[in-house]
């Protein structure tokens, strides 16, 4: 056992030293001012290693950096070589394309490495770009510069999923397996490895629920308030979220003392939400949600994006039919779809996100299945809670969001129940499992080819 723990913290060691060479050596080939943020990256890393406790797990963390580091400045330079005119970002929105030019214009402390398409939103008013003036408060010019610290919003997400599952199965085992599978995860990679914000609301949501579950309310205020800064809706969710465990949580203790503190959490919670209001207001109403559902987003978005596609025909659906459906499609993103090209440009993320993922969801629902007919046979509390949760969070974005990218926030939870499937279950939960396998197959085969 001691010559395995060596030989483990051995291979660790010769990874990271391996892609911290490389990434300075990419670094200093592309911009060498950049290697002052990637120093400054690694400060922060210390920093937030110490404050949520991880010393033992330092090496391990280290790697995870450096390794998401390196796959960041490979899809830079993809997408640099594949649209120059683009500088390394994903290109225009609404195209090939997302947001990252623009939160880049943002922060730009000059239009040099500012696609053309990005330059109106120089100086742009966003809570993200607060956010990452935040993060680095210097001068940024190259892309890399800001890309590199933004890392930090996924590099814990493998440590945080591995502490979480051993929180809820006590199984160490589970734990591991979870880790590995959202450490490469495709839908988290895709749309982390550039400048967005969904690492962070990730990063945030795993640690709030984290936290939550593990009753340090402290905590999971702090990163809560963060990821209302990050992504307001986000926000909403996790404090919807502790409604599931509110009376496991914060009512802990004797009978006699619930009372007043079921008074001071209305108390909080009302001033929260005066407080909040205003801005939550103008917030949905920017998202186009201004009733019971988002049908200008529908209308306009989705329907000018593709008017035959699946999604702008169930949303088109009355509400009894669009709520279910819009849960089970949301639930299974993504669809596969054979699409290496978009606009006739070599789409690098699409290649991950409706290719790749799929292929693996293929297996990854079959155990998902499997685990949860499992830890409902066996009445395992602990899990049951955490699917509720989960599956509310789904139903609040295939409804409220309806955008497929803002599931990856909760793809953590995913890999966990994919985990506990692939270590538990019985003959008759892995035969159901097997079938679920094989109708996915059949019902992605039709959609992409019929």
């Amino acid at each position: 056992m001691i010559y395995s723990y060596k030989r483990k913290n051995t291979i660790i060691d010769v990874l990271s030293f391996c892609f911290i060479f490389l990434n300075v050596l990419f670094i200093t080939v592309t911009d060498f001012q950049s290697l002052y943020s990637y120093l400054y990256t690694f400060l922060l890393f210390v920093i937030i290693n110490k404050v949520i406790k991880a010393e033992i797990f330092f090496l391990r963390n280290l790697l995870v950096l450096n390794f998401f580091i390196f796959l960041s400045i490979l899809l830079y330079w993809g997408h640099y070589l594949i649209m120059p005119d683009s500088f390394g970002f994903s290109g225009m929105y609404g195209g090939i394309g997302t947001d990252d030019s623009r939160f880049f214009a943002g922060v730009a402390s000059s239009d040099v490495n500012i696609p053309w398409y990005g330059m109106g939103y120089i100086g742009m008013d966003h809570s993200f770009v607060k956010f990452l003036k935040i993060l680095y408060p210097f001068k940024i010019v190259h892309p890399l510069t800001i890309l590199i610290p933004n890392i930090l919003g996924i590099c814990f997400i493998p440590h945080f999923t591995s502490k979480l599952t051993n929180l809820l199965t006590k199984d160490i085992k589970i734990a591991k397996t979870a880790y590995t599978l959202v450490l490469f995860c495709p839908v988290l990679l895709s749309n982390s490895l550039i400048l967005m914000r969904d690492g962070w609301v990730a990063f945030f949501t795993l640690i709030g629920v984290y936290y939550l579950i593990k009753n340090k309310f402290l905590n999971f205020i702090i990163s809560l308030c963060l990821l209302f800064f990050v992504r307001p809706g986000s926000g909403l969710l996790l404090l919807c979220a502790f409604m599931f465990y509110f009376n496991k949580s914060y009512l802990k203790g004797a009978t006699i003392n619930i009372i007043p503190k079921v008074l001071f959490l209305l108390l909080g919670l009302g001033m929260v939400t005066f407080l909040l209001l205003p801005f939550i207001s103008e917030y949905l109403l920017e998202k186009g949600f201004e009733g019971l559902d988002r049908q200008s987003f529908v209308e306009s978005i989705i329907k000018e994006a593709d008017e035959g596609s699946i999604i702008y025909k169930i949303y088109s659906l009355p509400i009894y039919l669009k709520v279910p459906l819009g849960f089970i499609f949301f639930i299974f993103l993504p669809f596969f779809r054979v699409e290496f090209y978009t606009l006739g440009v070599l789409n690098i993320r699409s290649i991950m996100y409706t290719m790749l993922m799929p292929i693996l969801s293929l297996f990854y629902f079959k155990y998902f299945f499997k685990g949860i007919i499992h830890f409902f046979k066996i009445k395992n509390e602990d899990m049951t809670r955490f699917f509720y949760m989960f599956c509310f969070c789904i139903l609040m974005i295939s409804q409220v969001s309806i955008q497929p990218r803002h599931k990856t926030g909760l793809m953590p939870f995913f890999y966990i129940f994919v985990a506990y499937g692939y270590h538990k279950g019985t003959p008759i939960s892995k035969a159901i499992g097997s079938a679920l396998f094989v109708f996915l197959f059949l019902i992605q085969f039709v959609l992409e080819f019929f």
